[in-house]
């Protein structure tokens, strides 16, 4: 299971995150409900940086381990989730 970490949560930080090549991941659901994430490219994370942000909502950001390496985490929600 992936453990939040805590940096900065603002998106000048996520930007400079992917810009400098680290690695990032999505998730389509909770990870608690067994969704799993995947691997995003830079040029993906770089398009999903346009309408994901660090907060609540359906199209969230967070930094994690996973693994032993940190990444950015893109989750996105669906209606379903919320049940």
């Amino acid at each position: 299971m992936a453990k939040r970490i805590d940096r900065p949560k603002t998106m000048e930080a996520a930007k400079a995150w992917v810009e400098a090549g680290n690695p990032c991941t999505f998730r389509y659901g909770w990870g608690w409900k067994g969704a799993s994430s995947r691997p995003l490219t830079n040029e993906e994370a770089r398009e999903k940086l346009k309408k994901h942000h660090f907060g609540m909502g359906f199209y969230t950001l967070w930094w994690e381990e996973e693994n032993g390496q940190e990444v950015l985490n893109f989750n996105e929600l669906s209606e379903n989730d919320m049940y």
